[in-house]
């Protein structure tokens, strides 16, 4: 009778524990299925590779050649990529010299917007970000041997660019968003 009743409150205790567990699961799901967008599609290293070398966007020339290959894990800034041709989204320059704002490279266009422009390394890959009129859109993003790329934007003022190890066990998120009337980017490694 003794071990019947001691067992008692650990079973209440364990039946309390897993109700917790699903309230707090269900509770969460909503906000991590924002978190993490459905609509990602990874791209293997080998596909990526080519005449574009990346994540394409719409209506935007391709870049005039890819991003370096240094394997520096810090951002650095990116000159701004020109096209002989425009294109209707392309931004004109009024002439006045490019400047950097905590890293991001900034030119003004004709129509008085600011234009701001980052490149991200990685050892995972490389990304391009342009920030223009609180929109942020990817440039390129090249993954390097062995990883892959994806691209999620739950909204226009952030988009997140991943790039997964082949094995799964490592990635690296290039993470750009405009808030607060700022640029804001960063690079994360997640996993060995």
């Amino acid at each position: 009778m003794r071990v019947r009743r001691a067992a008692v409150p650990v079973l209440l205790w364990c039946l309390a524990t897993t109700a917790s567990i699903a309230v707090a699961s269900l509770a969460l799901r909503p906000v991590l299925h924002t978190a993490v967008p459905s609509d990602w599609l990874p791209v293997p290293a080998a596909e990526a590779r080519g005449p574009g070398d990346l994540i394409p966007q719409p209506g935007l020339p391709p870049p005039s050649s890819p991003p370096g290959s240094s394997h520096a894990s810090s951002p650095s800034p990116a000159a701004p990529r020109t096209s002989s041709a425009p294109s209707p989204t392309a931004k004109v320059t009024t002439g006045a010299p490019a400047r950097v704002v905590d890293g991001w490279t900034v030119t003004t266009g004709s129509d008085g917007i600011d234009t701001y422009l980052r490149s991200f390394r990685s050892e995972g890959g490389d990304a391009v970000i342009r920030i223009r009129d609180g929109v942020v859109s990817v440039v390129t993003a090249t993954p390097r041997d062995g990883y892959s790329v994806s691209r999620g934007q739950t909204e226009p003022t952030r988009l997140v660019v991943q790039f997964i190890s082949d094995g799964g066990n490592a990635a690296y998120l290039v993470d750009a968003m405009w808030w607060q009337g700022a640029p804001h980017g960063s690079v994360t490694r997640i996993g060995t």
